[in-house]
């Protein structure tokens, strides 16, 4: 497998990460006043892929919605062997309750309840979209390559919801 020219950076890709997760806390939690804690930085809850707790179950943030009716899921952490090896991605290794995809442009976020039925109906649509390899990532020493499908929202009618927190005009 060919390693991409182009390359991210972790520190980077956490700081846009966590942008989304202030939109999130801001315009959902906060407005809708769900008491919660964000675990986001604590390594148990990383390993779960889970940003936020609350009464009503674990979150996982993914800021990276474009308004385009899509959703990206990731596979694979890695997919590059000559970087290492294979690891499965935040889709497969993920505790969360609930996926909240957010839009950093209009703060429009997509909200899938992180169900079986939602993971069978994805395993069986998911072979109609290609998987795709992102930029090498690097954190110090340390490179990988992960891979998504971009699943359009048109393909999970009735699992999912489309919130943004109301205008206060």
């Amino acid at each position: 497998m060919q390693v991409a020219s182009r390359t991210t950076y972790f520190a980077a890709d956490i700081k846009k990460g966590k942008e989304g997760e202030k939109i999130f806390v801001e315009d959902f939690l906060e407005f809708m006043k769900i008491k919660f804690n964000d675990v986001s930085g604590e390594q148990k809850f990383q390993i779960m892929d889970t940003d936020y707790t609350s009464q009503l179950g674990m979150y996982e943030i993914k800021a990276n919605y474009k308004d385009d009716g899509k959703i990206y899921i990731e596979e694979y952490t890695n997919y590059n062997k000559e970087l290492g090896p294979i690891k499965e991605g935040w889709f497969f290794k993920t505790k969360a309750d609930t996926l909240v995809f957010v839009s950093k442009a209009t703060r429009t976020m997509i909200i899938i309840p992180f169900t079986g039925e939602f993971k069978n109906h994805y395993e069986k649509i998911k072979q109609k979209y290609p998987l795709k390899l992102n930029a090498v990532s690097v954190r110090g020493k340390s490179k990988w390559q992960s891979a998504f499908r971009c699943i359009p929202l048109s393909e999970l009618e009735g699992f999912y919801s489309e919130y943004r927190k109301p205008s206060s005009e």
